[in-house]
Order: C-alpha cells, then structure tokens, then sequence
C-alpha cells in the first residue's frame, strides 16, 4: 500500500494542493520547478496527523464538549504548530483533514464554527485562519495542557 502525501504550491495569486502518491505529486511538482516560477513557495508536508512542533499522534480526542468545542480546539494547535514553523496562515483543508481523523468533524458547520471565533482568529477572506494574540495565548495553554509541546 503506497502511503498519500501531499504539496501545497503557494503564490501571491493564490494556491493549489496536489495530492496522491509519492511518484504522481513528485511528477506533479516537476512541472511547477521551471523559472517561471521562481517566486513559488514549495512546503512539503506528509498527510497526518505529525507535526514537528506538536506532536499528534498520541491525540486520540480533542478537548471539548461538542464537536464545535473539539474543532476550535484543533484549529488552536494546528495554527499554533503551524506558526512555530514560521507559516501564518493556516489552511482550513489541513485542519478539516485532522478533525477528520479525529473523527469530530461536522461537515454542515465547521466553517461557521471557526468564522464565529474572531476573538481566537484571523480571517483574510482566503480559505485560511491566523491566530490572534488570544488565540495564541489560549493555543499555547491548550499544548501545555495536554502535553503536546
């Protein structure tokens, strides 16, 4: 069974995520390493629940009371591990796929859910989220809580 991995292109106009095994986003990948995009940002990344700030894999259960509670949750260590590797803006689709996982997903609401949170969160009108100073504040709590960092 070959493993799925994933690759975010990201560009000032906007982004693509191509995903499939190792040899298809290998090939995929190729055809955007020409110089005429030199001022893409290639991030690698493998689809899990890993993260080398936070580590994920021993999280069987968000926190939280309702499944609106867990996504918040998961969307305050995914931004936070993301900005401890220097990326801002977290993509909504890498904190749906790990709610996923964690089987606390509810499909109709996840969206509004995370919009309703502008204390915790930033939102650019992108499909992402960045952490506020409370936002951080709680996220940083939440890792130490659960002994993720």
């Amino acid at each position: 069974m070959q493993s799925v991995c994933h690759v975010v292109v990201q560009a000032p106009e906007g982004s693509i995520r191509i995903e499939g095994t190792r040899a298809f986003v290998q090939a995929e990948l190729a055809r955007y390493s020409q110089p005429e995009f030199e001022l893409i940002t290639i991030a690698h990344e493998p689809l899990s629940l890993t993260n080398p700030a936070i580590d994920f894999t021993h999280l069987t259960e968000l926190p939280g009371d309702n499944m609106a509670q867990k996504t918040v949750n998961a969307a305050l260590l995914i931004s936070y591990a993301d900005l401890s590797k220097g990326i801002r803006q977290t993509p909504l689709w890498r904190i749906r796929d790990i709610v996923k996982q964690l089987h606390c997903h509810d499909t109709n609401n996840f969206s509004a859910v995370l919009r309703r949170e502008t204390t915790l969160f930033s939102h650019s009108g992108e499909p992402t989220l960045a952490l506020n100073a409370e936002g951080m504040q709680r996220a940083a709590q939440l890792a130490q809580q659960l002994q993720l960092a």
